[in-house]
């Protein structure tokens, strides 16, 4: 039900909704009660209800370096900010159709702290009798932590699997762990041009990408005759598990390869800005550890392992 509904599936991811379907709270109010959605986020099944303080416009402020969040308008009236300091037994029904109907939705899944000064307080009064689901801020708090936990697990078998890290101790691993984010790929976008400083470090998660060269090779005009003409060359691949920009990113150096998606492609990615500016014993660690991407094929090499650059006319 959760899945049907614009406000949640416009905010909150799909695995998210999932879980929180199973702990929905469904709730009886009488007419004339007053809920405050401070600990929760409300969807009206049955009934009406008149807002006393303006809507939230967002479900939650999301924190998390791994995921995004658009804020979603919500229902909002024009209010007295008297209003807001009145009792609540005193605050008088405000007129006009911002009536909150089935399938309204009101609240929020911040956790309200003890240290705000001044915490929002979201209200509405029920016109009828009311039928609601409530999802908990507390249970959204909890899952976000568990998710938070999961994916760091993943991150950090990641790249510690890859060849360059393997030796790494886990606290230093960690380090990085905070600094990844997820992108994903389609098959045949280029992800780094040769000749530039790629902006991230990559570790594969699944998917693999091919690997180009510029090849300098002579064309044969006429018997007597040659000319020469750059080549994109596949030179192999890096496969799922592996990492590649390290040396680009730490030294500023141009990339020696083009990097395609073969396939779709997911890779965690961390910000050139965020590699520099980790602790000197950690870029130092990284420096030592990683190659270049196929830095050991040297243009001599390459001409003579594809002979078939050389055309004749």
């Amino acid at each position: 039900m959760l899945q049907t509904i614009p406000d949640l599936t416009s905010q909150l991811r799909k695995d998210h909704l999932k879980t929180l379907s199973r702990n929905v709270i469904s709730e009886t109010w009488i007419k004339g009660s007053t809920v405050v959605g401070n600990d929760g986020f409300y969807v009206i099944l049955k009934g009406l209800a008149q807002p006393r303080t303006p809507m939230y416009k967002s479900l939650v402020e999301e924190r998390s370096s791994t995921a995004t969040i658009t804020s979603q308008s919500f229902h909002s009236f024009t209010y007295s900010e008297d209003l807001e300091h009145a009792a609540i037994g005193e605050m008088p029904m405000p007129l006009g159709g911002n009536l909150l109907r089935p399938w309204s939705t009101f609240g929020t899944l911040e956790v309200t702290t003890q240290i705000q000064s001044e915490p929002k307080t979201y209200l509405v009064v029920t016109v009828e009798d009311c039928e609601m689901l409530k999802i908990s801020a507390n249970n959204y708090a909890r899952l976000k932590s568990e998710q938070t936990k999961f994916e760091n697990k993943q991150i950090l078998k990641l790249i510690h699997q890859c060849p360059y890290y393997k030796e790494w101790p886990t606290l230093s691993i960690c380090e990085l762990v905070p600094l990844v984010k997820w992108k994903k790929f389609p098959p045949g976008q280029v992800i780094v041009e040769s000749g530039n400083v790629i902006p991230f470090v990559a570790y594969i998660n699944s998917g693999h990408c091919n690997i180009y060269r510029n090849i300098t090779g002579l064309l044969r005009i006429s018997p007597r005759k040659v000319k020469k003409i750059r080549k994109l060359v596949y030179m192999g691949q890096l496969q799922k598990q592996e990492s590649f920009g390290e040396i680009s990113v730490l030294l500023q150096a141009p990339f020696t390869c083009t990097v395609v998606a073969a396939e779709d492609l997911k890779m965690a990615v961390i910000k050139d800005k965020d590699i520099l500016a980790l602790d000197p014993v950690t870029r130092q660690l990284m420096l030592q550890t990683a190659n270049p991407t196929f830095g050991h094929l040297t243009d001599v090499s390459k001409c003579r392992h594809y002979s078939r650059c050389l055309y004749s006319g």
